[in-house]
C-alpha cells in the first residue's frame, strides 16, 4: 500500500506541475461548460412542439357532421411552415389503439409533448346536441394527455386549447348551443420535472466528458511516454511491481476527476443548473468513473508509440463525445449513425446520469444504461490485461 501511495503521490504532483495537463483536464471542461451554455442557452425554448392526434371518431365520415375532421384540419394547418419559419406544431396522427399506447409511452419519455384523443362517438354526440336529442351516448369529450410541470407540454396544451376554443365558437355560432366542448385534461406523470434546461443537459454531459478525457489522455500519455523513454523499466527495477504502478496511476486519475466533478458542479450551479444528487445519481457517477478508467489502458494496448496513442485517443474522444450525446441530443440522428450512437458507453452513461439527476427521462432502458457500460469496462479491462506491452 505504501508503494502504491508513493506512485500516486508522484503522478499527482507531476500533474500539478504541468500547466498543460491542468488546463486540458481541469480548466478546459469548465471553460467548455461556460462557452456552450452561453451560446446555446436558448436551446429547448423553441415554440415548436410535438403532438400526437388519435382520431377514433367513426361516425358521419365524409359528411358535414364530421366535426372531428375540422379539428384535425386545423391542427394540420398549424403544422405547416410558412415563410420558411418553424411550424408551431409537429403532428403525428392515426386512428388505432396501438398508436395511442405508443404515443403515451413517447409522452412519458419526453419524445412528444401532448396527446389529443378524439373519441369514437364524438361526431354522434355533437350531432345529438345540435338536435337536442337525448341519445344513449355518453359525454364524448376530447381528451388531452400532457406531462405535469413540463414547459413544452404547457405550450402544446395552450395551442390545442386555442384550436378547441375556436371550434367551440364556430360550433355555437352554427348550432345555437351555448354549452362548450371542453377538453378533459389528463396528466401523465413521470415523477420528475420534465421541463428541458440546456444547462442541466450540458453539465451532465460535461461530467462524462471530463472523466473520459482524464482516462484517455492522462493514462495514455503517462503509460506510452514513459514506456518509450524506458522509465517504466527503471521503475520496475525498484521494489515496485506493476500492480503498484497501475493502482497508483488509477488513484491519481480518480483524484483529478473528483476535483473536476466538484468544479463542474460548483460552476454549473452558480450558472443556474438545478440537479438532484441522490443515491442513483451517485451510482451513475461511480459507474461513469469505473467505465471510463479502462479507456486509456485499452487505447494504449493498440498503440505502438506515444504519438500513435495520442492520435488514437483523439479518435475515441471525438466519437464518444459527439455520438454519445454529451453536448446535444442524438435521438434524431440518421439511421446509419444510430448504430454507433447506441453501441458506445457514453450514450448510456449520459442517459442514466441525466435521468438520475432529474434532467430528462432516459430514452434508453435503465438496465441498458447499466449493462452496456459494464460490458465495455469488462471487455476493455480484459483486452488491456492480455495485450498491453510494458516494454517496446
Amino acid at each position: 500500500m505504501k508503494r502504491t501511495f508513493t506512485i500516486f503521490k508522484s503522478l499527482s504532483l507531476s500533474s500539478l506541475r504541468s500547466p498543460g495537463a491542468l488546463f486540458w483536464t481541469v480548466v478546459f471542461p469548465v471553460l467548455l461548460l461556460v462557452i456552450l451554455s452561453s451560446i446555446f442557452s436558448n436551446v429547448g425554448k423553441s415554440v415548436s412542439v410535438k403532438v400526437a392526434v388519435v382520431n377514433e371518431s367513426s361516425t358521419f365520415k365524409g359528411t358535414n357532421m364530421d366535426f372531428a375532421s375540422h379539428i384535425v384540419e386545423a391542427l394540420n394547418g398549424m403544422s405547416k411552415a410558412t415563410d420558411d419559419k418553424t411550424p408551431l406544431l409537429s403532428i403525428e396522427s392515426s386512428t388505432t389503439r396501438s398508436f395511442l399506447q405508443n404515443s403515451i409511452k413517447k409522452l412519458k419519455l419526453g419524445k412528444i409533448d401532448a396527446v389529443l384523443i378524439i373519441p369514437k362517438f364524438f361526431n354522434t354526440y355533437l350531432y345529438a346536441r345540435t338536435l337536442h336529442l337525448q341519445l344513449k351516448v355518453k359525454n364524448e369529450s376530447l381528451e388531452i394527455y400532457t406531462q405535469r410541470n413540463s414547459q413544452s407540454s404547457n405550450i402544446a396544451f395552450s395551442l390545442l386549447d386555442s384550436i378547441v376554443n375556436a371550434f367551440n365558437r364556430e360550433f355555437i355560432k352554427r348550432s345555437g348551443i351555448t354549452d362548450q366542448v371542453i377538453p378533459e385534461i389528463k396528466y401523465v406523470s413521470i415523477g420528475k420535472n420534465s421541463s428541458f434546461s440546456y444547462m442541466n443537459f450540458l453539465i451532465t454531459g460535461i461530467i462524462v466528458m471530463a472523466f473520459m478525457t482524464v482516462a484517455l489522455f492522462g493514462v495514455t500519455d503517462d503509460l506510452l511516454v514513459q514506456r518509450e523513454k524506458k522509465v517504466l523499466r527503471r521503475i520496475f527495477v525498484a521494489p515496485i511491481n506493476r500492480s503498484h504502478y497501475l493502482f497508483g496511476m488509477t488513484f491519481s486519475n480518480w483524484a483529478l476527476e473528483f476535483v473536476q466533478l466538484a468544479l463542474i458542479l460548483v460552476v454549473g450551479m452558480w450558472m443556474g443548473a438545478k440537479l438532484k444528487i441522490g443515491p442513483s445519481a451517485i451510482f451513475y457517477l461511480l459507474l461513469a468513473l469505473f467505465t471510463t478508467t479502462p479507456l486509456g489502458f485499452f487505447v494504449s494496448s493498440f498503440a505502438k508509440s506515444a504519438n500513435s496513442g495520442s492520435a488514437l485517443a483523439n479518435v475515441f474522444n471525438f466519437f464518444f463525445m459527439f455520438l454519445g450525446g454529451l453536448f446535444f441530443p442524438v435521438n434524431n440522428v440518421p439511421t446509419a449513425l444510430k448504430v454507433f450512437v447506441y453501441s458506445i458507453p457514453t450514450t448510456y452513461l449520459a442517459n442514466g446520469l441525466r435521468d438520475s439527476m432529474g434532467v430528462s427521462p432516459s430514452p434508453t432502458p435503465a438496465y441498458l444504461n447499466v449493462l452496456v457500460p459494464i460490458i465495455w469496462a469488462v471487455v476493455m479491462t480484459l483486452y488491456s490485461m492480455r495485450h498491453f506491452k510494458w516494454e517496446v
